[in-house]
């Protein structure tokens, strides 16, 4: 086993092996990639819960709102006190999971929330998505909870850092994307920095009818599904 070896050892056997690589976002035309919002019900009766996703399109990796959108994630179902948890689960019971995520790449991403629900309940666990989807554009967020929602987002954060792997991974996964390192303190600060006017408006591009696609797996027990009961 090979001892001792020095950061500019390393470093030439990088651009030895990867030096022709160009980099992320170089490659093609600057374009906004093509989306459809279909929607899909697929019969499987075999399964004893109704599965349902709703997404829309979302922001790159690294675009330059992305904290905002994280906020926004995490209000609407991010964790045990978002509105969809508290919500369908809690308040109604219509779900044992519900939950919302993103799904960014380098040149475009995906808003998605997934539920799975008795055959009997899965148009209400739709509705009661869709409210939310209204509620969040019409109204601002309150104080406290925006608050919750950013505390909840640095802490998870921190505590994503503390092994060695993940702060290796992260530490590639900026300079894959972002071309620099951010601090923790610098990202804690961007996180910190999100209003109630931005989640709003993020919301209002976000949650539009005619973006939004929705799968639903199972059971469908004579369920169907039109896009005007998306209006939101």
């Amino acid at each position: 086993m090979r001892r001792n070896i020095s950061h500019e050892q390393v470093l030439k056997l990088v651009e030895r092996e990867f030096g022709n690589l160009k980099p992320l976002g170089t490659t093609e035309e600057d374009a906004v990639p093509s989306t459809a919002a279909p929607i899909n019900l697929e019969r499987k009766r075999d399964l004893e819960q109704v599965h349902l996703c709703v997404g829309v399109p979302s922001l790159p990796l690294a675009h330059e709102r992305r904290f905002g959108v994280a906020v926004l994630n995490n209000l609407l179902g991010g964790g045990m006190s978002s509105r969809l948890f508290q919500k369908v689960r809690e308040k109604h019971g219509l779900a044992y999971a519900v939950f919302s995520e993103l799904t960014p790449y380098s040149d475009a991403g995906m808003f998605s929330v997934y539920a799975g629900t008795a055959k009997e309940t899965v148009g209400k666990v739709l509705d009661m998505t869709i409210a939310e989807f209204r509620a969040m554009k019409e109204s601002p967020v309150s104080d406290e909870e925006l608050l919750r929602a950013k505390n909840h987002l640095k802490g998870s954060l921190m505590l994503s850092l503390e092994s060695t792997s993940s702060r290796m991974s992260n530490l590639a996964r900026q300079e894959l994307y972002f071309h620099r390192f951010s601090s923790l303190d610098e990202i804690l600060a961007s996180i910190e920095a999100v209003t109630h006017e931005e989640v709003q408006t993020l919301a209002r591009e976000f949650f539009q009818p005619e973006r939004i696609a929705v799968t639903v797996l199972g059971p469908l027990n004579g369920f169907t599904l039109d896009r005007a009961r998306l209006a939101c």
